[in-house]
């Protein structure tokens, strides 16, 4: 990976749990008590807690830990040379239980956040909800993005009545939301039982054609997180993401020309610097 793709020259502890398989809070927090050689019972007590039950509830998800909870879990289980610091169990925590991360949060990593200004292709910061955070003038001008983007849904932006969206790519737009909606179902139908899921979800669901190209995803052709390739009127785009190591639950993605023609339709659509 790249640095803009990581976010830069972030430490990253030994084995980091994102190079790891870890998708629910009860495997990060068994992985992470084991790394550090703790017992059920010492966690335990280092949270305050009375006995070890608790945790055992936890690493077996049984139980969903409120806000407060995780917090505790992260301070107990960092330490920056073996876990990584409180921030980063932290953001892994979160991640799993589905806890989006708030303008401050990110306004809070700084610098950790690659710029993506000097870039010569659309760029973007969303979180796993896609929810924009930070977007280049590129990515901006390709897509035909509202003045008014930073902290909303993408999916939203595409759907939402006289969409600038739909108005900046006409006809094509058909032919590139049912792929929008396949990438997200893709990487958010595992969490559709989480609050904020249910809550987006019936938003979306209420906008013109969405519910539509929802149901019509094919469940079986899940896309790989990563990489995508686009057809674009008759040209190839692709699509690189990746998490960032400072808080995972942010994704760095990038849209670039995988051939010539693609390369004039991002042209056409003002996405890539002439």
């Amino acid at each position: 990976m790249s640095e803009l793709e990581t976010g830069g020259s972030m430490r990253r502890p030994s084995a980091p749990l994102l190079t790891m398989q870890l998708e629910t809070v009860g495997e990060i927090v068994r992985v992470l008590r084991s790394r550090l050689g703790l017992e059920q019972v010492e966690l335990a007590r280092a949270c305050g807690w009375r006995d070890a039950s608790a945790v055992s509830r936890i690493e077996t998800d049984r139980i969903h830990p409120t806000r407060r909870t995780l917090l505790k879990l992260a301070e107990n289980l960092s330490r920056p040379d073996v876990t990584g610091t409180p921030a980063e169990v932290r953001a892994w925590l979160f991640l799993a239980a589905g806890i989006l991360p708030t303008a401050r949060e990110v306004d809070e990593l700084g610098d950790r956040i690659p710029d993506l200004d000097g870039l010569p292709h659309p760029a973007s910061v969303m979180d796993f909800g896609w929810y924009v955070w930070r977007t280049n003038e590129w990515m901006v001008k390709g897509i035909g993005l509202p003045e008014k983007h930073i902290g909303r849904n993408y999916v939203e932006l595409w759907f939402e009545q006289d969409s600038s969206v739909r108005a900046h790519f006409g006809e094509i737009w058909f032919d590139l939301a049912p792929v929008l909606v396949s990438q997200f179902y893709s990487d958010n139908i595992r969490r559709s039982n989480q609050r904020w899921f249910k809550k987006l979800h019936a938003t979306l669901c209420a906008l013109p054609d969405f519910e539509k190209l929802w149901n019509g995803v094919d469940a079986n052709e899940q896309s790989v997180f990563g990489w995508s390739h686009t057809s674009v009127d008759g040209g190839m785009v692709g699509a690189v993401r990746s998490p960032l190591t400072a808080d995972p639950r942010l994704i760095v993605g990038q849209i670039l020309p995988d051939d010539p023609a693609g390369r004039d339709q991002m042209l056409k659509f003002g996405g890539l610097l002439g």
